[in-house]
């Protein structure tokens, strides 16, 4: 399938049947532009090929004067050993610092920056990220909000939207490059999955089931 790939932030976009490049403004929101590939592997392709470019400009680092090769051969056996220890500590403290950070994502909630009366409803909520500039958007909006299987299943949940040209702070919650993306949320505001990019009514339906 072909996408649109920042050329700064590398946020996506995978391209639908029927739509090409000239339907979007090639603009990222992060202010990078947005380039056409026909598949992925084009864009890892390049990739390589720029890293391959840069090395081969790349300035050989000076050799230092004095080599510090040997250094923990002329220390005794006490000092290796407090320096064993000295290491062990920081990854312990390093692994402490990764799991709770991991630990507080996943138990991560958008209570705060939900209506009092989305708060209130104690539903699901399908958070969608759109703008009106987006053309993906607006046919998400005109066709599969607007279809009765899909308006009678949402008729459970809550739906909270957010444009992202207007409220760009709660947005930035959500960290995502690509428009329209919906996120689905349980009653306590946590998220159970998320979808970027144009999704069918079908597409929504499975995606709603909770």
């Amino acid at each position: 399938m072909p996408y649109l790939i920042c050329d700064h932030c590398n946020g996506y976009y995978e391209l639908k049947n029927g739509e090409s490049p000239e339907d979007f403004d090639l603009k990222c929101e992060c202010g990078g532009r947005l380039e056409y590939y026909a598949n992925k592997y084009d864009y890892y392709k390049k990739l390589k090929e720029n890293d391959i470019d840069r090395n081969n400009h790349q300035e050989p680092a000076d050799k230092p004067e004095n080599s510090y090769n040997g250094f923990l051969d002329n220390l005794d056996q006490q000092s290796k050993g407090l320096i064993g220890i000295a290491v062990l500590c920081i990854i312990v403290f390093a692994a402490i610092l990764v799991s709770g950070s991991f630990s507080s994502m996943g138990s991560s909630s958008y209570l705060d920056i939900m209506p009092a009366d989305i708060q209130a409803a104690k539903a699901p909520v399908l958070v969608v990220l759109s703008a009106p500039r987006c053309p993906a958007c607006r046919k998400f909006d005109s066709e599969t909000m607007t279809n009765p299987d899909v308006k009678s299943k949402l008729s459970a949940y809550s739906v909270m939207r957010i444009n992202v040209d207007t409220d760009p702070e709660r947005a930035k919650r959500f960290n995502t490059h690509v428009i329209p993306t919906l996120v689905l949320l349980d009653a306590n505001g946590k998220e159970i999955r998320r979808n970027e990019g144009y999704m069918n009514s079908a597409e929504l339906m499975n995606f709603l089931k909770i």
